[in-house]
């Protein structure tokens, strides 16, 4: 359904702005109050990752006014949208701020704090609009809970391995992001699983064509409606999103642990007390221990890194085989993966096994590489 415009129009375009922007401002339906509208535009994208990326590159583009940008984890290589930002150390949004005061000088872009309790109800004051398509579901319903509570909208994304999902949750319209997940979705790691690129640019792109809509009253936004796309089908289709039955959103938005509890009981209780850190499991192999070191991650991440004289086991191998049986008794068996979160789950197998000495490596390869391995390629 067509929604009036949320952006109050700036009094003038910004200098330059005519040219850069002629093609939208010759639009019929946009025009020079539409390009007005998107430059006194207020948007906060929460997750600057190769999704936030090209959503952050394009609403510069498009001429929107102010951008506020919530992530201070450090820029990886995976990071940067055709070539931007440049190699200069930062955090993500330090790094992209940097980059649109010099490619973009007619954007104002602020630099704001983590998207979490208790900041999050001031953060989006100052904004007409939410975009975020983290990883985290935790982080994307806590978005959702304090959009709501705040009466702006949340325009949403979720990346899968060859595809996504794009909304746009606004209470007063419509359904939320509770009603498209009544339970806590599981999460997807783009850095455990892998990803094509280009979709991340695809749903960069969907987003910020969606804040566009938004911001000028333009078209029908996805309020009520969720967007897939299937990069591998080549089939793009949209389905109603029906109201839940549940209860009120709550009235004292909460922060939740994140990934809603990312490790099993069993797994938590299996690593609490037989996790290794990187620099202990690096004394082992030094001292020439007589481990079993068993990465339990898929084999093209293995192809991709792994610790010299490690041996590649899949995670599957061990919840649904009985490669747990055949783990060596002379030897105490360490496991590791990406990050420490598979082979705390295999580590609650392998103990029920019977291998009682069993431990994992806590942070996974991504610690041996950053304290141990530096030259380490890590994704």
């Amino acid at each position: 359904m067509p929604i009036p415009p949320l952006a109050r129009p700036a009094t003038a375009l910004p200098a330059g702005e005519t040219r850069r922007q002629a093609h939208q401002l010759i639009r019929a339906g946009h025009g020079a109050e539409g390009q007005r509208r998107l430059a006194g535009g207020r948007v906060l994208v929460v997750g600057a990752d190769e999704i936030g990326a090209p959503l952050i590159a394009h609403l510069a583009d498009s001429g929107v006014g102010l951008i506020g940008v919530s992530d201070g984890s450090p820029m990886n290589p995976w990071d940067h949208y055709l070539g931007l930002p440049d190699a200069e150390p930062a955090d993500r949004a330090t790094a992209w701020t940097r980059a649109l005061g010099s490619t973009h000088p007619f954007v104002r872009t602020v630099v704001e704090d983590r998207f979490e309790l208790p900041r999050a109800r001031e953060l989006v004051q100052d904004y007409d609009l939410v975009v975020c398509a983290g990883e985290d579901p935790a982080r994307c319903q806590l978005v959702d809970d304090v959009c709501a509570e705040a009466g702006i909208p949340f325009v949403w994304g979720s990346m899968g391995a060859t595809g996504g999902r794009v909304s746009v949750f606004w209470d007063r319209h419509g359904p939320g992001l509770r009603d498209l997940f009544p339970t806590p979705p599981a999460p997807y790691f783009r850095g455990m699983s892998g990803t094509l690129k280009v979709v991340g640019a695809w749903l960069g792109i969907a987003l910020a064509t969606e804040v566009v809509k938004l911001l000028t009253g333009q078209g029908e936004p996805l309020v009520g409606r969720v967007m897939k796309y299937d990069a591998m089908a080549g089939t793009c289709a949209t389905v109603p999103l029906r109201p839940y039955e549940r209860a009120a959103r709550p009235a004292e938005p909460t922060a939740a642990e994140p990934f809603f509890g990312l490790l099993s009981p069993e797994a938590t209780e299996a690593a609490r007390e037989s996790t290794i850190s990187a620099e202990q499991l690096k004394e082992l192999l030094d001292a020439d221990a007589p481990v079993n070191l068993v990465d339990v991650r898929e084999p093209d991440e293995y192809a991709f890194a792994h610790v010299p004289g490690s041996v590649l086991v899949p995670q599957g191998e061990f919840l649904h085989g009985d490669a747990a049986a055949r783990l060596p008794a002379d030897r105490r068996t360490v496991l590791l993966c990406r990050a420490g979160i598979r082979s705390a789950e295999v580590l609650a197998v392998v103990k029920r096994s019977g291998h009682r000495d069993a431990v994992h490596l806590g942070g996974g390869i991504l610690a041996w590489a950053q304290r141990i391995d530096p030259a380490m390629p890590t994704y």
